[in-house]
């Protein structure tokens, strides 16, 4: 593993994945405040700016980091509306997280 600068990136050798594709590992340091940074060569090829968005989808124990597939349009008009509400943060989180929960429980009916 070899340090590349930058707050703690390390790129290890290339590996296979288990379907035999190439891919690059990276690790990255977790901040005291949750935070981590996503190596350049990420950013790039996922086109990732200071402002983006991104998902992170948990699989088991494995977390897979993507893009918001959202058109910067869109989420200007929408952060416009938030605006004109007058709905915090917070109360925007907690709506998601209500839903969120909401969903996840349908989701689970259907498994049972």
């Amino acid at each position: 593993m070899k340090y590349v600068g930058g707050p703690r990136v390390f790129i290890s050798k290339k590996s296979l994945d288990c379907l035999g594709r190439v891919r690059m590992e990276y690790v990255s340091k977790v901040t005291s405040a949750g935070q981590l940074t996503i190596p350049k060569k990420i950013r790039d090829r996922l086109r990732l700016r200071a402002s983006s968005l991104v998902v992170l989808d948990e699989v088991g124990d494995v977390v897979v980091l993507r893009p918001l597939e959202a058109d910067e349009e869109s989420l200007k008009i929408l952060r416009r509306r938030f605006r004109k509400t007058g709905l915090t943060r917070a109360r925007v989180n907690e709506i998601v997280q209500r839903e969120r929960a909401r969903l996840w429980q349908e989701a689970a009916k259907g498994i049972r």
